[in-house]
C-alpha cells in the first residue's frame, strides 16, 4: 500500500515537474499572436500610405510547433523585395537581438473600392456614353490593374473588344477614337497675335483626340503639325 502511495507521489511530482518546465520553456518563446500583431500594424500602415485607405487584414496560421526566442528587441517588420501589396502575400519578421531569428507570415489583405463595370454587353467599336457603365464595390486585388473608378474616363472612349455585362473595365480595353481619317478634309486653326485663322487642310493621318498628326493646308501646298482636337479640327501652333 505505502509502495503504491509512492508511486503515485512520484507519478504526480513528474507531472509537475513537467507542467513547470513546459512553462518554463513557454516563458522563453516569443507568442504567435504578438508576431501577429505587429504584422497587422505594419500592413495597416502600409496599405493606407500606399491607398489612402483602410485595409482588411487577415493572418494566416503559423505552425504551432513553431518555437522562436523571446524577443528583447522590437521585432522588425517589412515586405520582401518584389512583394504585392494587396491579395495573398508574405510578410517578414526578424529578431534581431542576440538569439535572432526570422520568418515569413502569411497575409490577405483586402481593398475594396467602386469601380466601373459594363452595364450591358458591348461591342467592339462601340464608342462609350455613361449609360453603358455602373459602379460596383469590388475586391480590388482580383483585378487587373487599369481599373476604373471614374466613368468619365471612359466616356467616348472605343471598345477594343467585346464585352459582356458587368465586366470591370480598365485602360487597356478602351482606346482614343479615331475621328481623322487620312485623306480627309480638316479646318485648320492657328492663333496668333489674339487672332484665330482658319485654312482648308488634307489629313495625312488618321488621328484621335489629343493625338499630333501631319496635314497639307491646301492653299499653300505646306505641311504642317497639330493636335487632333475634340470638334475634329487640327490645332497648329505658329
Amino acid at each position: 500500500m505505502v509502495y503504491i502511495m509512492r508511486k503515485q507521489i512520484k507519478i504526480l511530482y513528474v507531472l509537475l515537474l513537467s507542467m513547470f518546465v513546459t512553462h518554463a520553456h513557454a516563458a522563453g518563446y516569443h507568442s504567435h499572436d504578438s508576431i501577429h500583431a505587429a504584422v497587422r500594424q505594419f500592413m495597416t500602415q502600409h496599405t493606407e500610405a500606399v491607398f489612402n485607405q483602410r485595409a482588411e487584414i487577415k493572418n494566416g496560421r503559423l505552425d504551432s510547433r513553431l518555437k522562436l526566442n523571446q524577443c528583447s528587441s522590437p521585432l522588425e517588420v517589412y515586405l520582401p523585395v518584389g512583394s504585392r501589396d494587396l491579395g495573398r502575400l508574405t510578410v517578414g519578421v526578424k529578431c534581431t537581438d542576440s538569439r535572432p531569428w526570422s520568418l515569413h507570415v502569411p497575409v490577405t489583405v483586402t481593398i475594396y473600392k467602386n469601380v466601373i463595370v459594363t452595364a450591358r454587353s458591348l461591342s467592339r467599336g462601340e464608342l462609350l456614353a455613361e449609360r453603358d457603365f455602373k459602379r460596383v464595390k469590388y475586391d480590388v486585388s482580383q483585378l487587373h490593374t487599369g481599373y476604373i473608378e471614374d466613368p468619365a474616363n471612359g466616356v467616348g472612349m472605343e471598345l477594343k473588344r467585346r464585352l459582356s455585362a458587368g465586366v470591370p473595365l480598365t485602360a487597356t480595353m478602351m482606346r482614343k477614337p479615331k475621328i481623322i481619317k487620312r485623306g480627309q478634309q480638316v479646318s485648320i486653326i492657328a492663333h496668333a497675335g489674339g487672332l484665330e485663322v482658319r485654312m482648308s487642310g488634307k489629313a495625312l493621318a488618321h488621328g484621335a483626340v489629343g493625338e499630333r498628326i501631319r496635314v497639307l493646308n491646301l492653299k499653300s501646298k505646306k505641311k504642317l503639325e497639330g493636335t487632333v482636337t475634340l470638334s475634329g479640327d487640327i490645332q497648329v501652333d505658329i
